[in-house]
């Protein structure tokens, strides 16, 4: 099997990147649909935290800030994931095309970087706010060097990438 070009890995890999895409945003618009009637109607809100901590419809618990920052964490990982998995997919298209050194890659490796950055501060905010929510206790966050090195490494490839850009630029231009 090829690795670039048409019927290739980078094809199966978006192919399958864009099937996780539609799932993504039926949870995006699940969890914002949650939100927004959470909002108009904090009764359904407090209703959705008492199912999720396995409570009794009539022990109604106030539905505070924090069910609220929940979901909006929940739909903000959803954006992110969306964010990231969309330029994920713009990339393999340019490089299927034959052309991995575009500029307009540099700034979609940083957007990536950017979107992993805001799924790991959600994760922070979510690791304060959602026990709250439903009545558990403040859980420790899980920091893992692993993930925030990740994040480094996506920024260092968007410049190993503008200078491939750069290279290939100067490259078409020379005679």
């Amino acid at each position: 099997m090829k690795m670039i070009g048409k019927r290739s890995i980078s094809s199966a890999v978006r192919l399958l990147l864009g099937l996780g895409n539609i799932f993504i945003m039926i949870g995006a618009i699940a969890v914002g649909t949650a939100l927004v009637v959470s909002l108009i109607f904090p009764s359904f809100g407090a209703g959705l935290m008492d199912g999720l901590r396995g409570a009794d419809r009539s022990a109604h618990a106030n539905f505070e800030l924090t069910g609220r920052l929940t979901l909006f964490g929940a739909f903000l990982v959803c954006g992110f994931t969306w964010w990231i998995v969309n330029r994920l997919r713009r990339i393999l298209l340019s490089v299927n095309q034959g052309d991995a050194f575009e500029f307009a890659n540099v700034k979609r490796l940083q957007a990536v970087g950017f979107g992993l950055l805001g799924i790991q501060l959600t994760g922070l905010m979510l690791a304060v706010v959602a026990p709250h929510a439903i009545g558990q206790s403040a859980s420790d966050y899980d920091f893992s060097l692993g993930s925030w090195l990740g994040i480094l490494v996506v920024f260092i490839l968007a410049e190993v990438f503008r200078q491939g850009s750069a290279m290939r630029d100067e490259q078409l231009t020379t005679v």
